[in-house]
């Protein structure tokens, strides 16, 4: 266990000194202790941490390993686990490779579709009217006229 630096001690005992000085009430000082770790610790990341042995399987995955010897590398013990365990271990390894591949699809076809910036056949161009046109001027312009 580390010991706190000198300068740290010394600052965080003229802190208490100070809140015992303006007499602070108990929920001011819990407030007074947030805001200081809030200043010395930086913020996490959000989101969950990334699995690295489910992305190194899915490497082996996306390149084409299947079976025994997908399971044998990113399972640990497999070959010592029983056989009920091993198969919810095979399952649960296999269902993470499909759902993550799967992901990976959709996000793919995602960025496919944004980048297109034409039309489809089905969409209206009422969104793509010009600002100083209203909306009801640009569809009676658009439409042909009886």
């Amino acid at each position: 266990m580390e010991t706190i630096p000198q300068p740290v001690a010394a600052l965080i005992d003229r802190l208490g000194q100070t809140a015992d000085e303006l007499e602070l009430p108990y929920a001011v000082r819990v407030k007074a202790a947030a805001a200081a770790r809030r200043a010395m610790l930086p913020k996490k990341t959000p989101g969950k941490k990334s699995d690295h042995r489910i992305d190194n399987a899915y490497t082996d995955y996306r390149t084409g390993v299947r079976g025994l010897e997908l399971y044998r590398k990113h399972i640990p013990h497999h070959d010592r686990l029983s056989r009920w365990r091993r198969v919810a271990e095979e399952h649960r390894l296999l269902k993470n490779l499909q759902k993550r591949a799967q992901r990976e699809k959709k996000a793919r076809r995602q960025r496919e579709t944004n980048t297109s910036a034409e039309l489809s056949g089905r969409q209206f161009p009422l969104k793509n009217c010009p600002p100083d046109i209203s909306p009801q001027a640009f569809v009676a312009a658009v439409l042909p006229h009886d």
